[in-house]
């Protein structure tokens, strides 16, 4: 894919790539079917993921739900930091154009290193990272939010005053938090609990976004999968390749066709 940074930032683009990446435009299409088989390669050196998506689902995408089902292109703009672009290499989009094979998904993913929407939501940026892409649907997440929910907030208001699109929330996966620790992770949110995730779920329902828990599933699946941590890593903080695939087979499985 090919990346766009401000101009100043040029000649320093080696040096910060890792550390902050400007808006990702689409990339042109890949062979599916290739791109498909290598992520499926991938997938069959893991256990299968056992997540079952909320039934609930899909009440605030009533549009993408049906773009993606009776055909069309849908622009998706992924918002948010590293995890955020972790997920997207999953390349979740081909399993999604597997799945509902009358739509074409066209990606952006629109991530800077270790930032969240109290800096997305500043000096007009959200028309730079996420309306100039003419964003379908629009995915914030990743572990950079700062528990700031209410910044979060903010972003959500400017995108729907610029644009039509409809809106995804994510909590966080990976970092430094291990699940294999109960004092460190627990799968249930409670609903009128204070940390971050309860206060995501409450403003999520205010806003009437979508909400998407990663933290529960994939810190569930880390749990049942037998294998360390580190073997779904390729750093302290972020996934490898099949820790891509947890990351975009939850997502994958959350945008499956409602039953």
């Amino acid at each position: 894919m090919t990346r766009r940074y401000p101009w100043l930032l040029v000649a320093a683009v080696a040096v910060l790539l890792a550390a902050a990446s400007g808006p990702v435009r689409a990339a042109p299409a890949d062979d599916r079917g290739a791109v498909l088989a290598k992520i499926d390669a991938v997938y069959a050196t893991i256990p299968p993921l056992e997540y079952q998506p909320p039934a609930d689902r899909w009440k605030y995408l009533p549009n993408t739900l049906r773009r993606l089902q009776e055909g069309g292109t849908l622009r998706i703009v992924m918002l948010g930091d590293s995890i955020v672009n972790d997920t997207s290499h999953s390349q979740f989009e081909k399993l999604l154009e597997r799945r509902y094979p009358k739509c074409q998904v066209v990606k952006v993913t629109s991530v800077r290193g270790s930032t969240g929407c109290w800096w997305y939501k500043e000096e007009n940026r959200v028309k730079q990272w996420v309306l100039d892409h003419k964003p379908d649907l629009v995915l914030i997440g990743g572990i950079s939010q700062r528990d700031d929910v209410d910044s979060i907030r903010e972003v959500i208001r400017q995108v729907r005053a610029g644009c039509r699109a409809e809106i995804l929330v994510m909590t966080g996966a990976f970092g430094s938090v291990d699940p294999r620790d109960d004092k460190q992770w627990h799968y249930a949110i409670d609903p009128k609990g204070m940390d971050y995730r309860a206060r995501l779920l409450r403003m999520a329902a205010e806003e009437k976004v979508e909400f998407l828990d990663m933290t529960g599933p994939w810190g569930q699946y880390i749990r049942a999968s037998g294998k360390p941590l580190d073997w779904f890593k390729r750093d302290p903080v972020h996934a490898n390749d099949r820790g891509f695939q947890v990351l975009g087979r939850i997502l994958e499985r959350y945008l499956a066709p409602k039953r």
